[in-house]
């Protein structure tokens, strides 16, 4: 199998276009077409919108399709854990070519990606945009052009062909419900989001306030940005344990922010207070982490979506209508996804091997 595959970087250099086979290695991911062919089977939304593999037609021709990717960043494993999943899908038609840019976590960067991609002629864009609001002008080039766009994970509020996602609402009311059960209905919590502005830290934000309404007792301290990552959360998570004597648990949207939060509770001696975490992200390494105690839960949200979005774009160039795709609140359709279980220790060894990602867990530096 022939593909061609190429990569801009965030400098907007152009890697060279490159026929590759089925054993040379992709960009980003480092996988080869075989490899992807061999994880394929255990993406786990490969019967929603399926697709035979082979050649695309368009109006009963073999015609080459150029769809261009544009990723909030590749600075976080999840984000390359979704790019993998849509080289999976792209490596298994032979006439799919995929561009994929970096968006480098910066939304001048990413709307001047994607119309980067307009330029150079894509038949479609996927974006996984960085914020809502600010990838809106990109969002509008791409619709006037007459181009399908796909939108994953982050929403834009804008027209757009589709959006896919599993719920960060409901994800967050089943960790928040297991936080609250764990505190016996009262205790003091601090809170790390995600990204401020993007639509999973607005949603799971919404999703623990949804449960904390039937638990007045449980307070909630103070909230800050993390980011989605590790190292604003261990400054932030340092300011809070020394302004509050007393805190009982962290909500955080991420497991990097966890993982951060358990480091600065170390370094402030406060290990003896118990203070228990629970976060999302759904790798096996936060899976391990549920089991051994370390997280009192992790909200199950894969990355295992790209290969969604490749096969949406390829449904509307190839005239093929979209099954359970629904108007919402928001301009555009939806396609919703169906929740995974929240993981706990009741359930963490079912998981285990399902999730994202084949690094370890953090050591937990209060054991």
């Amino acid at each position: 199998m022939l593909k061609r595959l190429c990569l801009l970087t965030s400098a907007i250099v152009m890697l060279p276009l490159a026929a590759v086979s089925a054993q040379e290695r992709q960009p980003i991911t480092n996988a080869t077409c075989d490899e992807l062919a061999a994880r394929y089977d255990k993406l786990p939304f490969t019967d929603i919108l399926p697709l035979e593999a082979g050649p695309v037609l368009v109006d009963g021709e073999e015609k080459s399709i150029t769809v261009g990717f544009s990723q909030t960043g590749f600075n976080h494993p999840w984000r390359v854990s979704m790019l993998e999943s849509l080289q999976a899908e792209a490596c298994r038609h032979p006439n799919v070519e995929l561009i994929v840019l970096d968006g480098n976590v910066d939304v001048a960067k990413q709307n001047n990606d994607v119309r980067d991609l307009i330029a150079r002629g894509v038949d479609a864009v996927i974006m996984s945009p960085v914020e809502s609001a600010a990838l809106v002008p990109a969002s509008r080039a791409v619709m006037s052009e007459g181009l399908p766009l796909v939108v994953l994970d982050r929403d834009v509020p804008t027209d757009k062909t589709l959006f896919i996602g599993q719920s960060n609402v409901t994800m967050a009311e089943g960790v928040a419900e297991k936080m609250a059960e764990d505190l016996g209905g009262k205790g003091k919590i601090v809170v790390i989001t995600g990204l401020q502005g993007s639509s999973p830290a607005v949603d799971r934000n919404q999703g623990m306030l949804n449960v904390l309404a039937d638990y007045p007792d449980i307070e909630v301290l103070v909230t800050g940005d993390g980011q989605w990552i590790r190292e604003p959360s261990v400054p932030l998570m340092e300011d809070w344990l020394t302004a509050y004597p007393e805190i009982d648990a962290v909500f955080s949207h991420a497991e990097e922010s966890s993982w951060g939060a358990q480091l600065a509770i170390a370094r402030a001696n406060r290990c003896k207070d118990g203070i228990k975490h629970y976060t999302f992200d759904g790798s096996n390494a936060g899976f391990k982490a549920v089991k051994a105690g370390t997280f009192g839960a992790d909200g199950n949200y894969t990355p295992f979506i790209g290969d969604i979005g490749l096969r949406a774009v390829l449904y509307e160039l190839t005239g093929k209508e979209i099954p359970d795709a629904e108007d919402y609140a928001q301009p555009g359709k939806n396609l919703a996804l169906p929740d995974s279980p929240v993981v706990t220790a009741a359930n963490a060894d079912e998981w285990i091997g399902r999730g994202w990602g084949d690094f370890e867990p953090t050591p937990d530096p209060c054991l």
